[in-house]
């Protein structure tokens, strides 16, 4: 487990500085819109388009490096206050159905995706190809099904995370 373990964990690294600095592409790339449409009356044309396929590069890629860190939001209500034997069972039935979920929406999100590279897909706007971003999406998933697993093991182990 900790060879797979720790490719998931680079994984998630990668995942997490593609999506840093897709933020921070994002960040630049409003603030110049900003200054040059306030100062020089010279916006950059699709500026709120890029943005959009920008923040699908921060959000997707990011959810197995959040999930890694337990920055997900969860509800714990109630939880503490169950024996570990039956919290771990708990831990295994969601990450179950977590793995099922994201398995789901890759394979639904990869189909799309590839359609729409079969068709030179591309935005009405700027004519940008949608696949590539739209690549974005199963590839997130399928990251965070792999951490789910990691998680599903150290729990069937009865580690804690």
């Amino acid at each position: 487990m900790g060879g797979f373990r720790g490719v998931v964990r680079k994984l998630n690294r990668g995942a997490a500085a593609l999506a840093g600095a897709a933020l921070l592409a994002m960040i630049a790339l409003i603030t110049l819109q900003v200054v040059l449409r306030r100062f020089f009356n010279s916006p950059i044309e699709y500026t709120d388009e890029v943005s959009g396929y920008l923040l699908v590069a921060v959000t997707l890629p990011a959810l197995s490096y959040a999930m890694e860190k337990g920055d997900h939001i969860r509800v714990d209500m109630g939880l503490e206050r169950l024996p570990p034997p039956v919290l771990r069972w708990f831990r295994i039935g969601w990450c179950i159905v977590g793995i099922a979920f994201s398995a789901l929406l890759a394979y639904e999100t990869a189909a799309y995706a590839l359609e729409s590279s079969r068709m030179a897909s591309v935005s009405i706007d700027s004519q940008m190809l949608l696949w590539p971003i739209q690549a974005l999406v199963p590839a997130g998933f399928v990251l965070l099904g792999l951490e789910l697993v990691t998680q599903l093991l150290d729990a069937a182990a009865g580690r804690s995370t």
